[in-house]
């Protein structure tokens, strides 16, 4: 998949912002992604809290994915949160989900501070998360003193979180106990009304990536019973009969000559909509379809990617798969 500079996706998601009035440090960083004070214990636990395993229902309907699509990180983790371990510096962004700040703590050392939402947990995770943040199940990985890894479930099937990532650096203190505090904090943020993207017209930011797509759409190449992986808010994917079909949404920096990858060549797709198009070779071989939906200045957009892999032996024409998968899908996606 391509890759694209942090700094563009920055300006990118700074589209999705248009007309929010407030926000942590949105006039001085563009940054894409009511005030509640952190909690003095962020481990305590609560025996009255029932977590919910229901099958796509979230813990609390605070934590829906319909409505975290559509939540700023940044505003989660704002300035008032972060003094509370340190001083913050800018706000930057690498997708719609995530925010980082990589500030200093009290005594002046590195603290850099990584907020996920919507985080895909894997089962070990899930199982691992045996700790409490904010009335919610919470785990916690220690890699090093100075690395730490905490999440805050927000539902279980499938596993979703809030997650904060910390590093203080060779010369810093104790990554977890910021870490803790800094993400009870974001939890209960979100619980309340914390600031939300205003996409512009054409954003896929709302859409289920899972739900857009449809089983007919899939079995040419899947077979009739494919298997579904979604990933995060904005990624989705399905395997069957050697190959895999996957949509991602994503804030992206558009280049002038839609050379999305180096081997990226413009196709038709119809009704005057443009792709750019890369095959890339290998034991899967696998062929990508990127559409721009959103473009405004400094290049900053938003984009769709479409992906058909397969195994090498599979006949399958990759790329015409995927122009097909992306013609059956864009009619349903937000217009311009």
């Amino acid at each position: 998949m391509p890759r694209f500079r942090a700094t563009a996706v920055v300006a990118a998601a700074a589209l999705l912002m248009a007309g929010c009035a407030t926000g942590p440090g949105l006039a001085k960083t563009n940054s894409p992604r009511r005030t509640v004070q952190a909690g003095a214990d962020a481990t305590s636990t609560d025996p009255s809290v029932k977590q919910s395993a229901q099958p796509n229902k979230p813990v609390d309907p605070a934590f829906a994915a319909e409505r975290l699509r559509l939540i700023n990180p940044c505003a989660l983790i704002e300035k008032d949160l972060l003094e509370t371990v340190g001083t913050p510096s800018r706000y930057t962004s690498s997708s719609y989900t995530r925010c980082s700040n990589y500030m200093k703590d009290k005594s002046g050392k590195t603290l850099n501070l990584t907020l996920d939402i919507g985080y895909s947990l894997t089962s070990t995770e899930l199982r691992n998360a045996t700790k409490q943040i904010a009335g919610l199940k919470s785990g916690e990985q220690k890699l090093s003193n100075s690395s730490c890894f905490i999440t805050a479930v927000t539902q279980e099937s499938p596993a979703h979180a809030v997650r904060i990532q910390v590093s203080t650096g060779r010369d810093g203190s104790e990554a977890c106990a910021p870490g803790r505090k800094v993400l009870e904090g974001a939890v209960r943020k979100l619980r309340g009304n914390p600031q939300k993207y205003t996409p512009p017209k054409g954003s896929p930011v709302e859409v289920d990536p899972c739900a857009i797509v449809d089983k007919a759409t899939l079995a040419p190449v899947l077979g009739a019973s494919p298997r579904v992986y979604p990933f995060g808010l904005h990624q989705c994917s399905w395997s069957g009969q050697s190959a895999q079909m996957q949509i991602e949404f994503k804030t992206a920096r558009i280049p002038k000559d839609g050379k999305f990858d180096s081997k990226s060549v413009e196709t038709d797709l119809g009704g005057g909509v443009k792709g750019y198009q890369a095959l890339k070779e290998g034991a899967f071989p696998t062929c990508e379809v990127v559409v721009v939906r959103t473009k405004g200045q400094d290049d900053a957009g938003e984009i769709v990617e479409f992906i058909v892999a397969a195994s090498k032996e599979k006949e399958l024409d990759r790329c015409q798969a995927a122009q097909a998968f992306a013609k059956a899908v864009l009619p349903s996606l937000p217009q311009a």
